[in-house]
């Protein structure tokens, strides 16, 4: 039986009334009585805005913009964003500023995106605007400060995107003091909005002790929080966890049963799956499947998996040991971006291991490993520096660089020890025992025994002792 109050509506838009043209289309994007239907949403949409009505101006944009039941064509999205702006529109600042921001289909127009996403924010607080103005600020202008400055404006105005970047950068001490009092207060706010990002991060904080006390009960809860609102990293943490029993008791067969429902279109699950049946990390062995997982994901191009694979041909453990095989892979991998598999290849070019002996390409390979993240190549590198050996000049404040660059890339725990220790002790830049105490911090996060270091740091603050002094107490 039709449905009276819609058959009113649609006798209202066919004597041309724009608002109920608009109603319509509102209701058939979001299936309101009708059945759901972007592009009859479009129609009603366009016969709206030619009628006037400017809300119905700057759907069309939308649809325009996103492709939403039209052509993605960012033409006539601005066209249509400017048509309801000139009419008055108080709601079309944040989609005319993010377009002309970050369309690569039509000239950028940055100053003016960013007046109209303040204006936005000026009028009616939103603070979507802020928000996306920390990030022009940060991406394409490369101003921290202004970043940073407009985070915290988003974050204060409600934005939890925001509140996330904020908490992670409180983590890190990126722009702001380092404080795992204000990651959590951030943190905490964002998830009470039921925000899937800072829920994972939150269940990290718990896994590690990061200003809280270890509760891996409280970390899982988190992470089903987080998994339910659609997070993949809290679904593919979920499963490791019934594997291994964090936080819950162990079920490596329901574990195993959702990783290959993840790793059939998932390569990084696939290469994190496979690794553990082959070395029997929490399953019993099962090499054939493991292999199958891990050749899965190298067909997918994923880098990690080709130099897993190139490591297991190298040392011929569970398959034929064959060293052409593995520098294939290798530089497959590498290609591909791996900075494990370029240290791996350079490192066999430099000492001439099962390969012809090229010194130099070797040392441009691990150069280049290090730049990208790979602690291996960051700490051979560094080692250079502080040395000035192996052909390169003694540059302390470099293998510093080096070191930040790498623990910025990945969090190593030998790599973020080794650069608490020059931090501390003044070598290569200004002694900084506060920035020392969070990496030594971070170091014990990923497996090194700080407690030695952490305590000679916590006597020499209380002490007001000289900081060449801390490393000989």
């Amino acid at each position: 039986m039709a449905n009276p109050e819609i058959q009113t509506l649609r006798a209202r838009c066919q004597v041309g009334e724009a608002e109920a043209q608009f109603e319509l289309a509102c209701r058939y994007a979001d299936g309101d009585g009708v059945p759901r239907s972007e592009s009859s949403a479009y129609r009603w949409f366009r016969r709206a805005a030619d009628g006037g009505q400017i809300e119905a101006m700057a759907s069309v944009g939308r649809s325009h913009h996103h492709g939403l039941g039209a052509p993605k064509d960012h033409a006539l999205a601005r066209e249509w964003y400017e048509r309801a702006l000139a009419a008055g529109s108080d709601e079309v600042h944040l989609d005319l500023g993010e377009l002309l921001a970050e369309s690569d289909l039509l000239p950028r127009d940055v100053p003016r995106a960013l007046a109209l996403l303040q204006e936005g924010f000026e009028r009616h607080a939103d603070e979507e605007c802020a928000g996306l103005l920390a990030e022009i600020h940060e991406d394409q202008l490369h101003d921290d400060p202004g970043a940073v400055r407009w985070l915290s404006v988003a974050a204060e105005a409600g934005h939890a995107p925001s509140m996330v970047q904020l908490g992670f950068r409180h983590r890190f001490g990126d722009g702001v003091p380092y404080s795992h009092r204000s990651m959590l207060h951030w943190y905490n706010l964002a998830a009470d909005q039921d925000d899937p990002v800072a829920l994972g991060n939150l269940a990290v904080c718990y896994a590690n002790g990061e200003g809280v006390p270890v509760d891996l009960e409280r970390a899982f809860q988190l992470r089903t929080r987080a998994a339910g609102l659609g997070h993949g990293p809290s679904e593919r943490w979920l499963a490791f966890a019934l594997v291994d029993g964090l936080g819950v008791e162990p079920d490596p067969s329901e574990g195993r049963r959702r990783l290959e429902a993840l790793a059939a279109d998932d390569p990084e699950v696939a290469h994190d799956l496979g690794i553990r049946l082959v070395e029997g990390l929490g399953f019993a062995k099962d090499v054939p499947a493991g292999l199958g997982w891990l050749e899965r994901s190298a067909a997918a191009a994923y880098a990690p998996a080709c130099t897993y694979l190139g490591v297991l041909a190298w040392y011929g453990d569970v398959v034929p040991l064959d060293y052409g095989v593995a520098l294939a892979w290798y530089r497959q991998a590498a290609e591909l971006g791996d900075s494990y598999a370029s240290a791996n290849l350079g490192f066999a070019l430099m000492e001439g291991e099962h390969v012809p002996r090229d010194e130099e390409g070797g040392v441009e390979l691990v150069v280049e490993a290090a730049r990208a993240g790979n602690a291996r190549a960051a700490s051979w590198v560094a080692d250079r520096l502080l040395e000035g050996s192996g052909g390169f000049e003694q540059d302390p404040a470099a293998a510093r660089d080096v070191l930040a660059g790498c623990v910025a890339a990945e969090e190593d725990g030998d790599v973020l020890f080794r650069l608490a220790e020059l931090v501390r002790d003044g070598i290569g830049g200004e002694p900084d025992l506060a920035r020392a105490m969070e990496l030594f911090q971070r170091a014990g996060f990923n497996g090194r025994d700080v407690r030695v270091e952490l305590g000679q740091l916590r006597r020499a603050n209380l002490a007001g002792q000289d900081p060449e002094s801390v490393a000989e107490d």
